[in-house]
């Protein structure tokens, strides 16, 4: 169900990233919102670039973050993040008992 509902809220990201090149660029709309829709999509761009950088700083050491990873933060923000969250818990953990365990002797 989860993983359902986190497509669905992609696509309804996605459906906004294509409108926003349409009614921007293509057809563009009369009147002031013509102005907000770029506007929207570089503010977005905005926050979505510091989720980027804080994926970045979280996953360091953790796993090893692709090309597609990055991008799809870009496009998807936090869903993306959602998607990446046990991946990161999981090396997490793994690094903690590393952590805690002594070392074997010889």
């Amino acid at each position: 169900m989860t993983k359902l509902l986190l497509w669905l809220a992609k696509a309804i990201v996605l459906g906004f990233w294509f409108g926003a090149i349409y009614f921007s660029f293509i057809h563009p709309l009369p009147g002031k919102i013509s102005t907000l829709i770029p506007v929207f999509a570089v503010l977005m761009l905005l926050v979505h670039g510091i989720q980027a950088a804080m994926l970045t700083l979280i996953a360091n050491g953790l796993i090893k973050l692709k090309w597609y990873d990055y991008i799809s933060v870009m496009l998807f923000g936090f869903f993306t993040m959602l998607d990446l969250r046990k991946a990161l818990f999981l090396a997490a953990e793994r690094k903690v008992a590393e952590k805690k365990s002594p070392p074997p002797h010889e």
